[in-house]
């Protein structure tokens, strides 16, 4: 009788309820309880810890689930595990929209839900959540995917009440779209690991092997904001000294990892921009590593 009662319940307008407070659903419901709209509930799998005062901090069984949007914040692959226990607790979810975060997976796993009433959508943010710490969605981008035209609407509407910028991508797009974030985040992290391996391979300590990175990216993408890519771009490969890149080869080649990583990023710079003595440098990066020769040879 309950979850019949809780299916028929009136749908609270301009509300969230937001599925999951990890690194970005607590940032989200931040943003969402400082914005004009009604941040209705926070939904938790275990005990809720009274920790949020101002908003009700649920588990599954106490939850109203009647807010207009329900956002699951939780990981890809457990969407349609979110969405069957959302489910559960409300079967009809008629006049509702119901969306995931995932940048890669489509609204189609939220199938479930769609054929339970709602509209259905996925809002990726482009940013980084690295922890619990509350992140600023102010002028943050977001990726917005759903075959509803009101789904959409509306939720352009609540990405503009928490500050953030709204634009719209397509379901067969969404794997690129995402790989395209991954490359520019969490793999730029990576390259610039590999670049700190690499100076402390040269003999710097830890603390200056980190300052001359960030010093060098920071100042990389200051330009790339205000000049663009061709105009950012500098270094051997922009001026061509195939010597010094034969000498970057050549001390890397005992560290094949970082090695790798050199040799991609500079394949790269090859087809996109503008590097001088083109073919000279490609010749240099098709050669095989001297010690993938040996070992070959062994």
């Amino acid at each position: 009788m309950a979850k019949k009662q809780r299916a028929q319940a009136k749908i609270i307008c301009e509300s969230v309820t937001v599925i999951g407070p990890g690194n970005w659903g607590t940032s989200l419901a931040q943003a969402i309880h400082r914005s004009p709209w009604n941040l209705r509930e926070i939904i938790v799998r275990n005990h809720p810890k009274q920790s949020r005062p101002a908003t009700p901090c649920h588990a599954w069984p106490h939850a109203a689930l009647d807010a207009e949007i329900v956002w699951l914040c939780v990981p890809d692959d457990t969407i349609e595990s979110a969405c069957a226990e959302l489910l559960r607790h409300r079967p009809t979810l008629r006049g509702q929209i119901v969306v995931h975060s995932s940048g890669a997976r489509t609204a189609q796993a939220l199938q479930a839900a769609r054929l339970a009433g709602a509209r259905t959508a996925a809002v990726h943010p482009v940013m980084t959540f690295p922890t619990r710490r509350v992140v600023s969605l102010k002028n943050i981008l977001f990726g917005i995917e759903s075959e509803s035209p009101t789904a959409r609407n509306r939720l352009k509407q609540l990405v503009a009440a928490i500050g953030g910028e709204s634009f719209t991508i397509a379901a067969p797009k969404k794997a690129l779209y995402h790989a395209a974030g991954t490359m520019a985040s969490p793999l730029l992290v990576s390259a610039l690991t590999a670049a700190q391996q690499t100076a402390r391979l040269a003999g710097l300590t830890p603390t200056v092997a980190a300052k001359m990175t960030s010093v060098l990216a920071e100042a990389s993408l200051g330009n790339l904001r205000s000049r663009g890519t061709a105009d950012s771009f500098s270094g051997p490969l922009a001026r061509g000294d195939a010597g010094t890149i034969r000498l970057h080869l050549e001390a890397l080649r005992e560290h094949p990892v970082q090695a790798g990583v050199y040799r991609a990023l500079a394949v790269h710079a090859l087809d996109s921009l503008p590097v001088r003595e083109r073919e000279t440098i490609a010749a240099l990066l098709k050669q095989e590593p001297a010690s993938r020769r040996q070992n070959r040879k062994h």
